[in-house]
């Protein structure tokens, strides 16, 4: 009699051993799918606010064309039209495919999503450093020597493409370890669906 009793209770406290393990992973996989969402979320909202901005400066890039009697100045103002009207398409198919992210869709088309998303961050990147700063560089320059600026201004201008490429090094690289903390939230997911 005792015997069964004890098996009764041994069944019973396994029974809920294994339901709490099946709620404790429930638990974890919205908690992955929590921060994976948000942090994509995050992304959508940056692209989608660098897009309106871009599509914002065009206009005022115009107006500044005449602002200076130097041709260097229109020619940049030019280029900075050019890149604020170009870049919203680039920030579009980017959006487009960060919209395809559904954690509701399989784990694999979600990290299909990431990967491309990532590989699309790196050849901006890579037009960022090797194109765009170099040629922002150039134009100061030209426009500063243009204009026979001052020593303090040139201290300026120095200060300025300093700062611009530390804070454009931390973003990418901020955005470099959220994108890997989605990609580790979606792997994580994978595993407990497939456990």
């Amino acid at each position: 009699m005792e015997l069964e009793n004890l098996k009764e209770a041994w069944t019973a406290l396994d029974n809920r051993l294994k339901r709490n393990e099946e709620l404790n992973e429930s638990i974890i996989l919205e908690m992955m799918k929590s921060k994976a969402g948000k942090i994509v979320n995050r992304f959508i909202a940056l692209e989608m606010f660098s897009v309106t901005v871009l599509i914002l400066m065009v206009p005022f890039c115009i107006y500044c064309l005449n602002m200076r009697k130097f041709p260097v100045w229109n020619v940049f103002m030019l280029f900075m039209a050019a890149v604020c009207f170009i870049y919203p398409f680039w920030g579009v198919y980017k959006l487009h495919g960060l919209m395809k992210f559904n954690l509701t869709k399989s784990v694999g088309n979600n990290i299909l999503c990431m990967n491309r998303y990532n590989i699309q961050l790196e050849r901006e990147k890579k037009v960022f450093w090797y194109f765009f700063l170099p040629v922002l560089i150039i134009f100061g320059v030209l426009i500063y020597a243009a204009a026979k600026a001052t020593l303090p201004l040139w201290t300026f201008l120095i200060c300025v493409f300093s700062l611009g490429g530390l804070v454009s090094y931390w973003s990418y690289k901020k955005y470099d370890k959220s994108i890997e903390s989605v990609l580790n939230s979606l792997e994580e997911i994978r595993e407990l669906k497939e456990e």
